[in-house]
């Protein structure tokens, strides 16, 4: 598993995690549902869990539930904060196996 950080999402989760020094140092990927196009993907401070992939990139540290992700290759993260959006986007890159439907 990889996760691929912008730069802006690097200054921003940098800024998120300095302002909250006494909580979790460690960011939680979560599978938040499926839309008509497709999965959709949430993010917050956690601890670790029993079952989590421990994924390392530019620094952070993020916590990845083992079965909700074992079909995904890697993730771009994003932050954009303009007048259409503002936050973050947790994007798949690829499928790491063929899923049978």
């Amino acid at each position: 598993m990889k996760i691929v950080l912008t730069d802006s999402a690097k200054e921003e989760l940098k800024k998120v995690l300095e302002s909250r020094k006494n909580d979790a140092k460690a960011l939680r990927i979560f599978l938040a549902g499926y839309g008509w196009s497709g999965p959709s993907f949430g993010m917050a401070l956690d601890e670790p869990k029993e079952g989590d992939v421990e994924v390392e990139a530019d620094g952070f540290k993020f916590y990845l539930e083992d079965l909700a992700f074992e079909n995904f290759d890697s993730f771009t993260i994003d932050y954009s904060d303009n007048w259409l959006r503002r936050g973050f986007s947790i994007l798949p890159n690829g499928m790491a196996k063929e899923s049978s439907c």
